[in-house]
């Protein structure tokens, strides 16, 4: 393993393992969780997760990522400690196992790159159509979730303890949020 300092709170870290035919790429995003924009910081992962500048159509990211010998995309937000991570991953076949000897690993950084750091974007705010089905997704979650007795209850006396403080802030966001969320 050797994790080198790029800049002030920012690493990269490699870890060889040429046993395995798969690599991964990941990027993770802390930031502060806060209780007013914890709903926000839900759908984000979501949208993200459609496509990304360079690739902004969904059904052209899949065939993209099919051709790259099914690579996998994720997007992931979650909770540590006082913080919010958001995680991009992309993982795939390492490049010596490439067919036609393709790069695949600078494909797969491209992609967590983008994905990342240039989000799809119109008029400057991020598509409106995504975050509509987005919300959507996660209206459909936190609704499953009060059906859920036993996590509802668990989430209802972690409020009352917590408070707004970060561990009383919601991963998913609130039900009652999720109409005011904006492309902005």
């Amino acid at each position: 393993m050797e994790r080198k300092k790029l800049a002030p709170g920012v690493f990269i870290t490699t870890l060889d393992a040429e046993k395995f035919n798969r690599c991964r790429i990941t990027i993770h995003l802390r930031y502060p969780a806060l209780r007013r924009s914890a709903t926000d910081a839900a759908v984000l992962p979501l949208v993200l997760e459609r496509g990304y500048a360079g690739c902004p159509d969904m059904t052209e990211l899949s065939k993209k990522l099919a051709r790259l010998y099914g690579a996998a995309l994720s997007v992931d937000g979650t909770m540590s400690g006082q913080s919010r991570v958001l995680t991009v991953s992309l993982s795939g076949i390492r490049d010596a196992f490439a067919l036609a000897g393709e790069p695949l690993s600078r494909e797969y950084a491209d992609i967590a790159f983008g994905t990342a750091f240039e989000p799809y974007r119109v008029d400057g705010v991020l598509d409106a159509e995504a975050v509509a089905i987005e919300k959507e997704q996660l209206r459909e979650l936190l609704e499953g979730e009060i059906n859920e007795k036993r996590s509802y209850c668990i989430r209802q006396a972690r409020r009352r303890f917590y408070g707004d403080s970060p561990a009383g802030i919601e991963r998913n966001g609130y039900l009652d949020e999720v109409d005011g969320l904006t492309p902005e």
